[in-house]
């Protein structure tokens, strides 16, 4: 094939400026087999049997939107073509048309890396509409230049370059209800590293669509850190420029700090557990949908066991492929019609199966018919047993899940398969409090409200009241 060269001179009205003018260095387009269409820093190319100007102009109109974005507000960089004074190449292709000038490469969706080392895009032409898409993919763009060995496309990192590409795209498409379509998975495969990727899928897990949208699907706990619990939006990309060696999760593990970092995970899992709270209900049911379509139903584990008015009837623990891995959590589900008393206990082991050190943290989640869903810390949090004793529940609290969150601080697992964090729980059924008589220093050490804010006597409402022999109760105060 013939390679033309062709030199344009521009005049960038981007903010952030480019001194050099910028020409045209492709290894796959030629000018006389194909349309282009240029603005900003970009050059688009397709075959001119097919027409797609107008789709391109916006597509385009978009992609300069989302480069302002990224340099601008999130302090990314440019990548090498335009830095060295080139466009950077965007192509469009026809899947399917035998045809098609760009047919013999094969492409996909998806950036790739030209024989002069420079980044380039390939979109099928049906994506040209998905906006969503295209955002995901400018995001990867403004990721190449990325300086931290930490946050590399492989191993136990290549998850976020995946995960921060979707949270970008559905932060600029909220009124998509397939902004998150892959969140479902996170609480039927609640039990995976949350870096679970390609890169370090292990031999033994199935090849099923539920585990490997894993890394696109991890989105959601990025925009429940940033939009529900309040972290700023500059730690999504600030670690990536930072020449930093610590993986993404280590990173923002030790940004945010480590005690806000796993409560921030469990209350995601918990928040996700009561239907995914923090999305439109119409993202919720289409992210359902989606699963229902291309999982294997086989390949289930949003509750390790459902008890139907009874307990656990002793300590239990879940057999090694349903097992909690390091940063993933486990769910059980209590089925209630009944006025009665509980207690949840959780007892870690000290060590994974690799000898890292454990860490646990246990919560429940009570829907409740009348008062909707209120949140619960066991005590301990960390400790080798945590518990919540005589929680009394009504005919109205109707679902109760305890959710057990393995937390470890270790941050990638070199290991062919993935390291196991062992636990016991017992749910137990009946008022205990007569077997804790003999303690008579029981005093009140919080009071929340039903989301598990911390509040006075006086703010009135229905509260938790947790005592210091680790009970609690709910009671309705008025307010003073």
């Amino acid at each position: 094939m013939k390679t033309f060269y062709l030199f344009l001179f521009v005049i960038l009205l981007s903010p952030t400026q480019i001194n050099a003018q910028l020409t045209i260095n492709t290894t796959f387009g030629d000018l006389n087999e194909c349309d282009t269409m240029t603005r900003g820093v970009y050059i688009v190319w397709w075959d001119k049997d097919f027409n797609f100007d107008a789709q391109v102009d916006v597509t385009l109109d978009s992609m300069i939107s989302y480069r302002e974005i990224c340099l601008n507000e999130m302090l990314m960089s440019d990548p090498p073509n335009v830095l060295d004074g080139h466009y950077y190449n965007v192509y469009i292709h026809n899947p399917g048309d035998a045809n098609g000038f760009f047919n013999p490469y094969g492409w996909g969706n998806g950036q790739g890396t030209d024989s002069n080392g420079y980044p380039f895009l390939t979109l099928p032409n049906g994506a040209l509409n998905d906006f969503t898409n295209t955002a995901h993919e400018t995001f990867h763009i403004f990721q190449y230049n990325a300086t931290a060995p930490g946050f590399a496309y492989s191993g136990d990192s290549q998850w976020y370059i995946e995960a921060s590409a979707n949270w970008f795209a559905a932060k600029q498409n909220m009124d998509n209800n397939r902004a998150f379509v892959e969140a479902e998975s996170l609480v039927r495969m609640p039990h995976v590293p949350l870096w679970l990727s390609f890169n370090n899928f292990p031999a033994s897990y199935p090849s099923n669509w539920q585990r490997y949208v894993h890394q696109y699907a991890m989105a959601l706990q990025l925009y429940y850190l940033t939009d529900v619990a309040g972290v700023s939006e500059d730690i999504i990309t600030s670690g990536m420029f930072s020449t930093t060696t610590e993986m993404p999760q280590e990173y923002m593990y030790n940004q945010i700090g480590a005690q806000d970092y796993r409560q921030y995970f469990i209350d995601w899992a918990a928040h996700m557990t009561n239907d995914f709270d923090f999305i439109t209900p119409t993202q919720a049911a289409t992210n359902l949908n989606e699963w229902n379509t291309y999982a294997d139903l086989s390949d289930d584990n949003e509750f390790i066991a459902i008890y139907d008015n009874e307990g656990s009837n002793g300590w239990f623990m879940p057999n090694d492929g349903l097992i909690t891995n390091a940063w993933s959590f486990n769910t059980y589900k209590l089925l209630n019609n009944e006025n009665e008393f509980y207690t949840f206990e959780l007892k870690p082991e000290v060590e994974g199966t690799n000898g890292t050190p454990s860490f646990f943290q246990g919560k429940l989640v009570v829907k409740n018919t009348m008062t909707g869903t209120s949140f619960y810390d066991l005590s301990n949090s960390g400790e080798s047993l945590q518990s919540l004793a005589n929680f009394e529940l009504s005919a109205n609290d109707t679902e109760v899940f305890l959710i057990v969150a393995s937390m470890p601080e270790i941050f990638q697992d070199n290991n062919s398969s993935f390291q196991l964090f062992p636990y016991e729980i017992q749910i137990t059924k009946g008022n205990t409090t007569g077997l804790q008589e003999h303690n008579t220093d029981i005093h009140e050490i919080r009071r929340c409200n039903l989301l598990g804010q911390s509040v006075d006597k006086e703010d009135g409402g229905f509260q938790i009241i947790s005592y210091s022999n680790g009970t609690t109760q709910k009671v309705f105060s008025i307010k003073q």
